[in-house]
């Protein structure tokens, strides 16, 4: 009998070790509680921005054999949010950041202004929400227009 049970308990030992080390390892921080590596302060931070590439007007995305894609809507100024009305309208949000006139000075808003540059936002806001409705034979939306526009200000609602 006691043969039998050392035999089990190294069979089940050796299949916990095992299937230990077939499972998949998670990779670093993606656990319940991720260890993160102590800030890293520098007098100049590190700023990685993605630079703006826009499409040309014959660039689009590459799909499956047989189907075919167009744009929407084209030329939105910095489209930020959509939103679908159940009547299957769709509803974007054209903005920039608020203008704040002390960020502009110095030479933190010098390098504040290239990298918003670098990213295609250092353009005025145009403040509106666009109405796009419809669909034409293309896949193009056949109504735009300017549902609701705002006077630039400083407030977030």
């Amino acid at each position: 009998m006691h043969r039998y049970a050392c035999s089990f308990l190294l069979a089940a030992a050796c299949g916990a070790h095992l299937a230990h080390a077939q499972a998949p390892a998670m990779p670093v921080g993606f656990v319940p509680q991720p260890v993160l590596p102590a800030p890293d302060k520098q007098l100049i931070p590190t700023v990685n921005v993605a630079p703006v590439q826009r499409w040309t007007a014959g660039q689009r995305p590459a799909v499956a054999a047989g189907l075919a894609i167009h744009a929407y809507a084209r030329d939105l100024d910095h489209p930020r949010w959509l939103y679908v009305l159940p009547n299957g309208d769709v509803l974007v949000a054209e903005t920039n950041a608020p203008p704040k006139p002390d960020d502009s000075k110095g030479i933190k808003g010098a390098i504040m202004q290239m990298q918003m540059k670098k990213a295609g936002a250092a353009t005025p806001s145009a403040n509106r929400i666009t109405l796009l409705r419809g669909v034409d034979a293309h896949g193009v939306a056949q109504t735009r227009m300017a549902w609701r526009r705002r006077a630039a200000c400083s407030c977030r609602d």
